[in-house]
């Protein structure tokens, strides 16, 4: 039984939604995520979706993409990224999964997941770096949600945190202090893809290791993170060049997906 995590499967099984924008490495990645996923996952694993799971509009439209990854071995949880226009509610969410007899879906939302004795927490994030106001009114939401989450799981349970948006940038996210204060040590987040993918290498600020684990990162294969891996980051506290990157990185980002 082991933990695995994946993000930006950017599936498009019922529309004409090309990824290759981001390389050439996305040819026919739906193809490549299921030959790596039938490698590696069993049906007693667990797989965290990172967000950005379909490009579908509503959530009757993206059944396709939710019933290929049905059809895969394991329990899979859900966590919204900012391209899941067809999210809905939990509620309806369950709903929908209980009708078509789908009972390894779960939904990582305002609350934690518990997978082999581990507390999985998390929130979609946002930009760290809009000055704008609506852009930070999400961004406080999606500190609430974390709180929410973290709050959800036991204080004396080992947490892992996902992200969809990566939960720092030029200016320290305010994501740092609830993970710091709940003693997370491990934070698995998406969203970058193309060149940006070459300088997010693990990074480790205040004790919790930083990872991209969205697709083309992983070559389309899930990351097992749970019996733990061993990562070996670099140490980016006080480096101010990668405050500069970060910053660029996420406003590129920002305009672009």
């Amino acid at each position: 039984m082991a933990i695995f995590v994946l993000g930006d499967p950017h599936l498009s099984l019922s529309a004409d939604k090309p990824m290759d924008v981001f390389g050439s490495c996305w040819k026919n990645h739906d193809e490549k995520i299921k030959k790596a996923w039938l490698e590696q996952v069993s049906d007693s694993d667990t797989v965290v979706l990172a967000g950005d799971l379909s490009w579908a509009m509503t959530l009757k439209e993206a059944e396709a993409d939710l019933r290929f990854f049905h059809q895969l071995p394991g329990r899979k949880i859900l966590l919204k990224g900012n391209h899941d226009y067809w999210w809905e509610t939990t509620a309806k969410m369950n709903r929908f999964f209980a009708e078509r007899g789908w009972k390894d879906f779960a939904v990582l939302h305002n609350n934690a997941v518990f997978a082999e004795g581990i507390c999985l927490c998390g929130t979609r994030g946002w930009d760290p770096e809009s000055s704008e106001e609506q852009d930070r009114r999400i961004l406080n939401r999606e500190v609430q949600r974390l709180a929410l989450s973290l709050k959800a799981a036991p204080a004396e349970a080992e947490k892992i945190v996902f992200f969809h948006y990566p939960p720092f940038g030029g200016r320290q996210a305010p994501f740092a202090p609830l993970l710091k204060e709940s003693g997370v040590r491990r934070c698995y987040y998406g969203h970058i893809h193309g060149p940006g993918v070459r300088r997010a290498e693990p990074v480790e600020q205040d004790g919790i290791v930083y990872r991209l684990i969205s697709a083309d990162a992983l070559d389309f294969s899930p990351l097992k993170i749970w019996p733990e891996q061993e990562i070996n980051p670099k140490n980016k506290q006080n480096d101010q060049k990668n405050h500069g990157f970060w910053a660029k990185l996420l406003s590129h980002f920002r305009r672009k997906c």
